[in-house]
């Protein structure tokens, strides 16, 4: 008997979103976007972005949005004014060293307040004295796209450099297309090549956001505990812009049923899964967590690299995952960029262990990796559900309808 596919309403991508807002920002005769995601940094990135156009506050507080703080460091220093730019406690430790100094030596004043390399910040905003910045982008690609998408407004436009470009690089081609679909002008040359920006207006009536590939991996981790139940993922495109979208090739090579369409994409485990498993997620580190745990929980040998930036998250991802992953059993052994998961026998409802609740370390994408296991016991439970929100608001909601 053929089972019911199950439907799921992904969030609206959260990375496209932020970029527009920006673009939104920057363009005179605003640009209409539809689909907006959600999530709680999107939502602070609008608000902050108003406040800064309306001219009335200059304290800027990112509440735990890392992307926020780093697009607004940019953005803010190249703004006329005195501001402060600030977070949570749990984002004044979160790693913004490379960017300061960047701005800094492009003739930008910055002051950490605190420990140096790191929010809080007082930034005295002008039209920085060099309009080329190099940038190291060893730690996060947030910081390329921060200084792309500012200098789209220096009245000669911009030059931005990138050094150690080998993480996150799909999240930069992300920014240079949106740039691209806002009419802004960019071109690489030189040697070192550098991205030439042009000031620019931004120009688009309408854009519509396309859903979220990083937040669909949980849901194919969670296809992968429902055996034989199609689960329809719709709103990711096969043309996305979001390099996450490679989540269907690492779930085919683990074994599943993957099928994309146009405009939606439906996942299955109907046949064997994989024994092994390999793969290097420098260029997509947000699938880390989902693809650990789901390796982990069928008793799959896997050996994931790529991994050095997952320790500058909202946790340190490396640890986190690890250390949950033993206290659900599970051999794991880390080094400073890898993780490798010894095989076991698959998790069931009677031997998922559920007396002790997951930590997931205020980490959003910590709690929904681990929160997809409830499909195998619902009985298990995460000490912070409510971190979800910083992305996915509903992926609680959302995950319900895998166990009705």
């Amino acid at each position: 008997m053929e089972l019911e596919t199950i439907q799921i309403t992904l969030p609206s991508s959260k990375s496209l979103s932020n970029r527009w807002l920006m673009l939104d920002y920057l363009s005179r005769t605003g640009i209409k976007i539809k689909n907006i995601s959600s999530s709680n940094d999107t939502q602070q990135l609008g608000r902050l972005l108003h406040q800064l156009k309306g001219g009335r506050r200059h304290n800027f507080d990112c509440r735990d949005a890392a992307t926020v703080a780093r697009f607004m460091l940019a953005l803010l220093s190249v703004t006329p004014g005195s501001h402060t730019l600030t977070g949570s406690e749990q984002l004044c430790k979160r790693p913004m060293g490379q960017l300061i100094d960047a701005l800094r030596e492009a003739g930008c004043s910055i002051t950490c307040t605190g420990e140096e390399g790191f929010l809080p910040l007082k930034i005295e905003g002008a039209v920085p004295s060099s309009p080329r910045i190099t940038i190291d982008c060893s730690i996060s690609s947030q910081f390329a796209s921060a200084l792309l998408l500012s200098a789209v407004s220096l009245p000669q436009g911009g030059v931005v450099e990138l050094q150690n470009v080998s993480v996150s690089e799909p999240y930069i081609d992300m920014t240079l297309k949106v740039m691209e679909l806002g009419k802004v002008n960019w071109t690489l040359k030189g040697n070192p090549p550098a991205y030439y920006v042009e000031h620019s207006i931004p120009q688009c009536d309408v854009v519509s956001i396309e859903k979220d590939w990083s937040s669909a991996s949980y849901f194919f981790e969670a296809a992968s505990f429902l055996h034989g139940v199609p689960v329809r993922l719709p709103g990711l495109t096969r043309e996305s812009l979001q390099g996450d979208n490679v989540v269907r090739n690492i779930f085919k090579q683990l074994g599943l049923s993957v099928s994309q369409g146009e405009l939606s994409c439906e996942v299955c485990n109907d046949k064997e899964l994989a024994k092994s498993f390999e793969w290097d997620f420098t260029e997509v580190p947000d699938l880390f967590p989902a693809v650990a745990v789901t390796c982990a929980a069928h008793g799959i040998e896997a050996h994931l690299t790529g991994l050095s930036t997952a320790r500058f998250k909202e946790s340190n991802r490396l640890e986190s995952v690890a250390t949950e992953l033993r206290n659900l059993g599970r051999k794991v052994d880390i080094d400073d960029s890898s993780m490798t998961i010894a095989a076991a026998e698959p998790f069931t409802a009677d031997t998922l262990p559920v007396k002790k609740t997951v930590h997931v370390y205020d980490d959003h994408r910590v709690a929904m990796a681990f929160g997809a296991l409830k499909v195998i016991n619902n009985s298990l439970t995460v000490d912070n559900p409510d971190s979800v929100a910083k992305s996915f608001p509903d992926f609680w909601k959302m995950l319900d309808r895998l166990m009705g």
